[in-house]
């Protein structure tokens, strides 16, 4: 699922080598989280008009989750002192 998200990032952003995505587990053993960083000029690109981009990211994701029966939750660290917004993918 790392790979997935970061290939899909990394082809998005005018700056690829700034991409990492965090994996992290969750109080509920069926979901990860995962944290995407990307270089501060390109936090625009990732989120799309609207939001667009970064809803159509977690979307595949989630399907990519549920072929593996488990969930994920796909969140965009924007800078170190901002908190992501959780959106959940797997309702």
């Amino acid at each position: 699922m790392k790979q997935l998200i970061e290939y899909i990032v990394s082809n998005i952003v005018n700056h690829p080598e700034s991409v990492s995505v965090i994996a992290e587990a969750t109080e509920d053993k069926d979901t990860t989280k995962y944290l995407i960083k990307v270089d501060p000029e390109d936090v625009g690109r990732v989120i799309g008009k609207q939001g667009k981009v970064i809803k159509s990211i977690r979307q595949l994701v989630r399907i990519a989750a549920i072929q593996k029966g488990t969930r994920a939750i796909v969140d965009l660290l924007e800078d170190e002192t901002t908190k992501p917004t959780e959106t959940a993918t797997n309702e």
